[in-house]
C-alpha cells in the first residue's frame, strides 16, 4: 500500500474532494497518521500538517525525497534530519495565499468582539434590555502589533481601516515596513516602552527560544489597566501563570486567543469560562481563499518537484543529486 504523494492527517479525507482537482496529474493518495505506516514505504512526497516528523520516522521512509507542509509552521519536523537524508522541506508563505490575510481578519474579530463585549450584548437581547453595553471604539485607540512579519503586516493593513493609531514592533527594522504608514516602529528589546500606551496588543511574533514566555510579569506590569491582548501567533509566547495574574488582578479587560496552550483546548480549562476571554480553536487561516492558495500552491511545488524545477519557500536544499 502507498503512493508517490500522501497526504497525512484525517483532516485531509474531509479536505481532499473540495481540493482534489488541483492535483489533476498526480498520483495522490490520503490517509491518517495511524495509517502512515502502511503508506511510508513507498510515498515520495509527504503533505502534512502540524505533525512529528523525526529520525524514527525518516528511517521507515526509505523513498521520502520531499516533505511539504500545509501552512507555515515547521516545529515539529527535525530540518537537520531531513537535509542529512537528503529529503527537501518547503512550507508555504502565509501572506499571498490567504492563510495571513484570514489570520489578520481574525484578529480584527476579537479586537471587535471583545471591545463590544459581545458575550454581554448576548445577556442582554435575553433580558430584552437595549442600548447597553456601552463598548469601546477601535477608532482613535493605539494598537500594538508585536512582530511584523506576514501576518503582523496583514493585521497592521486592516487595522488601519479602522482608524487606529499604529505602534509596529519587530526585532530590526526592514524598508518595506514603510509602506505600511506606521505611526510609530520600536523594536523588540524596547517594547516594554510602548505598551503603557497601547490599548490593544496583537502577538503576531514568531515563536523560537528568545520568543517564548516574552508575555510574562514584567509584560503584564508594564500595560496600563484595561488593555487587550490578542494572540493569534502561538501560545508559549504568553507564559500561562502571568496571564491568569494579570486577569485576577483586573489589569486586563479582555483577551482573545486563536492559540491554546494543549491544543485542542480541554473544554473544561477555567479560561474558557472567563467572560474576559475569547477563545477560537485556531481558526485564523482556516478559510474558503486559505484553502484554495495552499493547496495551489503546493500542487505547483509538487509539479516544480517532479519537474526539476527551483521549488518556491525551500527549508533545507535536500539531495541535488
Amino acid at each position: 500500500m502507498g503512493s508517490k504523494v500522501l497526504l497525512v492527517g484525517k483532516a485531509f479525507k474531509k479536505l481532499f474532494p473540495e481540493v482534489e482537482s488541483v492535483f489533476d496529474g498526480l498520483e495522490v493518495d490520503v490517509c491518517s497518521e495511524e495509517e502512515l505506516l502502511n503508506y511510508l514505504p513507498s510515498t515520495e512526497v509527504m503533505v502534512i500538517g502540524p505533525m512529528k516528523v523525526d529520525e524514527a520516522l525518516l528511517n521507515k521512509a526509505p523513498n521520502l525525497k520531499f516533505i511539504h507542509q500545509w501552512g507555515v509552521g515547521v516545529e515539529k519536523i527535525d530540518l537537520t534530519a531531513c537535509a542529512e537524508r537528503g529529503v527537501k522541506v518547503c512550507n508555504v508563505p502565509a501572506k499571498g495565499t490567504g492563510n495571513a490575510e484570514g489570520v489578520g481578519e481574525l484578529a480584527i474579530m476579537h479586537m471587535l468582539l471583545l471591545a463590544r463585549r459581545w458575550n454581554r450584548t448576548q445577556e442582554n437581547l435575553r433580558k430584552k434590555r437595549l442600548y447597553a453595553p456601552r463598548g469601546v471604539a477601535l477608532w482613535k485607540k493605539t494598537v500594538t502589533v508585536i512582530g511584523l512579519g506576514n501576518v503582523g503586516q496583514c493585521v497592521i493593513q486592516r487595522v488601519k481601516g479602522f482608524g487606529m493609531n499604529v505602534i509596529g514592533v519587530n526585532r530590526s527594522f526592514r524598508p518595506e515596513f514603510d509602506s505600511l504608514m506606521l505611526d510609530e516602529f520600536c523594536l523588540l528589546k524596547d517594547l516594554h516602552r510602548v505598551l503603557p500606551r497601547s490599548n490593544f496588543i496583537v502577538l503576531a511574533l514568531e515563536l523560537n527560544k528568545e520568543t517564548m514566555n516574552i508575555v510574562d510579569e514584567s509584560f503584564f506590569d508594564a500595560v496600563s489597566e484595561g488593555t487587550y491582548l490578542i494572540n493569534v501567533a502561538r501560545a508559549e509566547l504568553v507564559k500561562r501563570s502571568a496571564l491568569e495574574k494579570a486577569l485576577e488582578g483586573g489589569k486586563l479587560a479582555g483577551i482573545g486567543l486563536d492559540v491554546f496552550w494543549d491544543e485542542p483546548a480541554d473544554p473544561e480549562d477555567l479560561l474558557l469560562a472567563d467572560p474576559r476571554v475569547l477563545v477560537t480553536p485556531h481558526i485564523g487561516g482556516v478559510t474558503d481563499e486559505a484553502v484554495k492558495g495552499v493547496a495551489n500552491f503546493i500542487a505547483d511545488n509538487i509539479r516544480r518537484f517532479y519537474g526539476g524545477e527551483e521549488l518556491k519557500s525551500l527549508l533545507t536544499r535536500g539531495n541535488e543529486n
